[in-house]
């Protein structure tokens, strides 16, 4: 049996041990696969064990260059990034399989293209070096810390390069290397979304499909997640720890993939709202993404009514919309702030509030609004006498030209509620879900 490991601090939910078994498993090989979490000041008094012992070993944050001092040699792809993520510990060379890894899956033409690096970690070398090897005509990179970004450009000798603390480049791809908009902060985003023709890459793979990616795609801008570079660059490892055994990538991503959506499904809990007009049909779209998505589910009207112990109408009709609105959003307050996976039906007047809007970016939920058309929202809500904002066509469709921007603006990703809400629901998992 051979034996890889993972070095790395902190390590926390890493999927390596399940990616790294998983492809052995399916390639044939024996081995096993385990974490060390090696604070950074042991670094140098441990590594020397791994590297007799283990037959090969990844490196995450923070040891992909404190590591290199430790090795004989380095390959060109670790050379020209200078970081190591891979080593072979039997020749003591150090390689970086990001490079592979990004290049095959983020279906890039840099040539000719401007690029806009956020970050300038290990992963963000790789990206550079991707970039100009594909023939960028220039690379602006933009981080919190300005030093790092100078000291990448520095590295990358090319005139095409400038670090810089914007994001306002004018930009053709814009890679993403940075943490933000990670689990559990999913409502992070290192920037505003961003218009035609830009091309995005996000390294980030938990959630699959990160507020950046899903704004990118709402705006028409082809955006890619990280979760297939993270597949392909395991697979790369393994391809250099066991030579002489044929692994077939394109069979391990088909098998590998859908297990580790699952997984980061399961495992991280997500909040995710849906919002648009009444007749949108978010209470019946909601159930089915639920259970789909082995989520709970709340209707915030739902949750009104068992809250007051009254009808909706009769709220409105007593106390007025101020207070209705009042407690809707302590109902979606309490509602957000609880553990685990939830799918929330909002009321189609919660988004119009701004500080309904900032809560729901605090608590971290990703906005899905199901846009309808007046003509086909007046058709469902004509026949349901229970909703108080809908007495007369010429008012309800003033209501709806209001409120339907700011569905737009607000939503991270939209998707027609036409169609049968099965087949709605499953857009959204698409969403969710798409490498």
């Amino acid at each position: 049996m051979k034996h890889f490991g993972l070095i790395g601090h902190p390590l926390g939910h890493s999927l390596s041990p399940q990616i790294h078994s998983r492809i052995m498993e399916i390639a044939g090989i024996d081995g096993d696969y385990r974490l060390f979490d090696i604070a950074p000041e042991n670094l140098s008094r441990e590594v020397p064990a791994l590297l007799r012992s283990l037959d090969g070993f990844n490196c995450t944050i923070p040891h992909k260059t404190a590591v290199m001092p430790q090795l004989a040699q380095l390959v060109d792809s670790a050379r020209k990034v200078g970081a190591v993520n891979t080593i072979e510990t039997k020749t003591l060379t150090g390689h970086n399989t990001d490079l592979a890894g990004f290049v095959e899956t983020c279906g890039i033409d840099f040539r000719g293209k401007r690029v806009l690096l956020l970050g300038a970690g290990g992963t963000a070398r790789a990206f550079a070096v991707a970039a100009l090897d594909g023939g960028a005509c220039s690379l602006v990179i933009s981080a919190r810390d300005g030093g790092k970004a100078a000291v990448l450009a520095a590295m990358l000798r090319s005139p095409r390069v400038n670090a810089g603390n914007t994001t306002e480049f004018n930009a053709d791809v814009i890679l993403n290397s940075t943490p933000v908009g990670m689990w559990p902060n999913c409502g992070g985003m290192p920037m505003l979304p961003v218009t035609p023709p830009a091309q995005i890459f996000d390294a980030i793979y938990n959630p699959v499909s990160t507020r950046l990616v899903l704004n990118a795609s709402k705006h028409g801008t082809r955006a890619v997640g990280g979760l297939r570079m993270l597949v392909r660059q395991a697979i790369e490892a393994q391809k250099i720890w066991n030579p002489d055994t044929t692994i077939d990538a394109a069979k391990i991503e088909s098998s590998l993939i859908p297990e580790l959506i699952r997984e980061l499904l399961s495992k991280h809990s997500l909040k995710i709202m849906l919002t648009g007009f009444m007749g949108a049909g978010k209470s019946t779209v909601g159930r089915i993404l639920a259970e789909r998505l082995g989520f709970a589910f709340v209707d915030i009207d739902d949750e009104i009514v068992h809250r007051t112990g009254r009808a909706i109408l009769e709220i409105f009709a007593n106390d007025g919309e101020t207070e209705f609105r009042k407690i809707e959003r302590e109902a979606a307050f309490d509602v957000l702030k609880t553990s685990g996976s939830v799918i929330i039906a909002s009321g189609g007047g919660f988004p119009v509030l701004p500080e309904n809007r900032a809560l729901t970016r605090e608590r971290n939920a990703l906005v899905f609004n199901l846009a309808i058309p007046f003509e086909d929202a007046w058709r469902r809500v004509d026949i349901d006498t229970n909703r108080p904002l809908a007495r007369d066509y010429g008012q309800t469709k003033a209501l709806y030209e209001s409120r339907e921007p700011v569905y737009r603006e607000f939503c991270d990703c939209e998707v027609s509620a036409l169609g049968a809400p099965g087949d709605v629901a499953q857009n959204i998992v698409a969403a969710l879900t798409a490498v």
